[in-house]
């Protein structure tokens, strides 16, 4: 069984509870995975969305903290760092009291992600690997 896998009821739960997301690692380059989710959710939800990358000061026309500890509590943390800073980024997650972790799809090998979700459930965290947000938002948030 993938570790990452919430059944249907409870990833609806988390999604239709969302107000606030964090973009850990977003690109300021267009072709990016982490642009275009940033995009798609600053246009197609109500969520208040923060972008987070030290190394990006502005991006989508916003500014972006440096730090996860620089914006309010998140209650979706979204990854978007490699897969050997996960286990820091769950840790991070937990320390500023986000509530859930999504870790993207086809990055890591299953030993890294189940351990990164093993981790975050360790800690309390809600994990969600191996979804894409886009269609899992448009499933339960229409």
């Amino acid at each position: 069984m993938d570790a990452g896998l919430l059944d249907d009821a409870a990833l609806g739960a988390l999604l239709t509870r969302v107000r606030r997301v964090a973009v850990l690692g977003v690109s300021d380059r267009f072709n990016r995975p982490s642009f275009r989710l940033a995009a798609y959710l600053l246009d197609r939800t109500a969520w208040t969305v923060d972008l987070v990358n030290p190394h990006v000061v502005e991006t989508l026309g916003r500014l972006c903290a440096p730090m996860l500890a620089d914006v309010p509590t998140p209650d979706v943390v979204v990854v978007f760092r490699a897969p050997a800073a996960w286990d820091a980024v769950v840790d991070e997650v937990a320390a500023i009291g986000g509530g859930a972790v999504w870790l993207p799809s086809g990055v890591a090998d299953a030993a890294t992600t189940d351990r990164a979700v093993a981790r975050g459930r360790d800690l309390g965290l809600v994990v969600v690997a191996d979804r894409d947000l886009r269609a899992e938002h448009r499933r339960w948030c229409p």
